[in-house]
């Protein structure tokens, strides 16, 4: 993502040393409603772009998965409420309470200033006790905890930002002999982490946050009752004479049963994430998003609560805009949340002030296209068909086919359409570079809209309208890790070069970024700080090379 050859254009090619990771909470006219900003996408908006965009809507929330300073930049003075994260990754090292003291020191302290952040909340992890992460963080998450909210509280402004981590629904349950809300306790395998999360949150007076997922307990299930997900079905369960009609209630009071079981049942619970996916599975559509939606959002708005707690509920929905390079290791579904595609344009209509006047939100303006052209199997071409089902893979395991899976938006292609489609994502990822679309001689460029009824062929967006990015501050871990936007500069660079030579660039980077712990409140200049690495940069590219490719001069 970054790098030249020459000292003079080192600073400029400073460029390849930022990575964005945005994450924002959206608003409407419920003062309880934010959004979730997420930023793994190969071609993102710029900050200030999706700033606009909350304010545009009346977005008063925004739940962020990092405290990029670019993000934290666009939304110094917005008035947006904001709740920064530390990943996962960190946990270990917010261990050290000298490493979480300076974390707060960069991350929030930093903003804390007259027309700055508004920062409320610290995520201290992101579902650290998921089972499918088994067991890697489970002893990490409470030391960090500890030592961010003390670490806030050192620093004077523990009062009024708290600490709290982001839990996924599967640390408590019911058991299988009573499978109902009242009847719910955090899982005996972290019952002792989630005991003394739990009191520390309550010394603190800092609010428990979860995750809350309904489309994932009909993906999960197979014998789920499909009405149960929505607020609008038949579908009940008795609770002792407390009948649940959904299952949204269901799960929430089942979290407060296991708080009051720890004698916490009276603990702000704020739900971090909700929402419901629009394409990646045959019941991850946008008639059914609708549908969850607007049984949601006008009980959001009423204040309408839960069988055990009326009245308002904090919440994030999951998510704001499409994020198509997300893994998809949970399911397809898994880039296919936003309220918002991809380029910002809203996906359907919601009511966001509950008095059932459904209207599209307002999507990003003035948002730059790369040309109007696609990449299509070309079925009369000179290329070897007998690679067609290589190329195609390949294609898709550097780009985003999962509206091609079953039941999904283009589900119903048949080959040369599945092929056409696979080509013309890459195409698009890789910036609509004509070597992208050759696939050993099996596609072509075409200026004709080759999109079929529901399944859109996407034309990307492109660089912000300013034609360049803001370089003042560099990140060593996106160079070490090669993420963020330097990180897709990085692997725009590596395409179609030699793995010993990537292989090589990548051991460089990792020993640049580490050379002298940089960061840019280590220096009195990060101008100066930028020349450095950069020369350090060159140094370690040129080792082995006297003419490192173009991308790097």
């Amino acid at each position: 993502m970054n790098h030249g050859r020459k000292q003079s254009s080192l600073t400029n090619s400073a460029v390849f040393f930022i990575g964005i990771v945005i994450i924002t909470a959206f608003s409407g006219g419920v003062s309880a409603l934010g959004v979730n900003w997420g930023t793994m996408a190969t071609h993102q908006l710029p900050p200030k772009t999706v700033v606009e965009m909350l304010r545009d809507n009346n977005i008063k929330k925004v739940k962020l998965f990092d405290a990029d300073t670019k993000t934290m930049g666009a939304l110094a003075g917005s008035g947006v409420e904001v709740m920064v994260a530390i990943p996962n990754d960190l946990l270990q090292a917010m261990g050290n309470y000298q490493r979480a003291k300076d974390w707060v020191q960069r991350n929030v302290t930093r903003f804390n200033f007259n027309n700055g952040v508004k920062i409320k909340y610290v995520a201290v992890g992101n579902e650290p006790f998921l089972t499918a992460y088994n067991g890697s963080f489970i002893n990490l998450t409470y030391p960090a905890l500890v030592n961010i909210q003390t670490a806030l509280n050192d620093a004077g402004i523990g009062d009024f930002i708290k600490a709290t981590v982001p839990l996924n629904a599967d640390v408590y349950n019911s058991p299988p002999d009573n499978q109902v809300p009242s009847a719910g306790r955090f899982r005996s395998d972290i019952m002792q982490e989630m005991t003394n999360i739990v009191n520390f949150l309550a010394q603190n007076k800092a609010p428990f946050t979860v995750n809350i997922y309904p489309f994932l307990s009909l993906y999960l299930t197979s014998d789920f009752p499909f009405d149960y997900t929505f607020f609008d079905g038949q579908n009940t369960v008795n609770d002792n004479g407390v009948v649940y009609t959904n299952v949204f209630d269901a799960n929430f009071d089942t979290l407060l049963a296991s708080l009051n079981a720890l004698n916490h049942g009276d603990m702000e619970v704020i739900v971090g994430e909700v929402g419901w996916p629009t394409d990646g599975d045959k019941n991850a559509n946008v008639p059914n998003a609708e549908r969850f939606y607007a049984g949601l959002l006008p009980r959001l708005a009423n204040n309408v609560g839960t069988p055990m707690r009326k009245g308002y509920i904090e919440v994030y929905l999951f998510g704001f805009i499409d994020e198509e390079a997300k893994s998809v290791a949970p399911g397809n579904f898994e880039r296919h949340w936003g309220l918002f595609k991809f380029d910002g344009q809203p996906k359907f209509p919601v009511d966001f002030i509950g008095q059932g006047q459904k209207k599209f939100l307002t999507g990003a303006q003035n948002v730059q296209y790369l040309l109007n052209q696609w990449c299509m199997f070309n079925p009369n071409g000179r290329g070897n068909i007998s690679k067609f089902g290589d190329n195609v893979d390949y294609a898709c395991s550097r780009a985003d086919c999962t509206a091609l899976g079953y039941g999904s938006s283009c589900g119903n292609l048949d080959a040369n359409g599945n092929a056409s489609y696979a080509f013309n994502m890459y195409f698009q990822v890789q910036n609509q570079e004509a070597q992208a679309c050759d696939f050993d001689g099996l596609a072509t460029i075409t200026t004709q809209n080759i999109s079929q009824g529901q399944c859109n062929f996407p034309i990307q967006i492109g660089e912000p309208s300013s034609g360049h990015y803001d370089y003042s501050y560099v990140d060593p871990a996106d160079v070490k890790k090669q993420t963020g936007y330097f990180g897709k500069m990085f692997r725009k660079t590596c395409a179609g070069k030699r793995k010993e030579d990537i292989l090589r660039w990548k051991q460089a980077l990792a020993k640049v970024a580490t050379i002298a712990g940089y960061h840019s409140e280590n220096w009195d200049s990060e101008a100066a700080m930028i020349e450095h690495i950069a020369n350090d940069v060159s140094h370690k590219l040129m080792n082995h090379s006297n003419d490192p490719p173009r991308e790097y001069r």
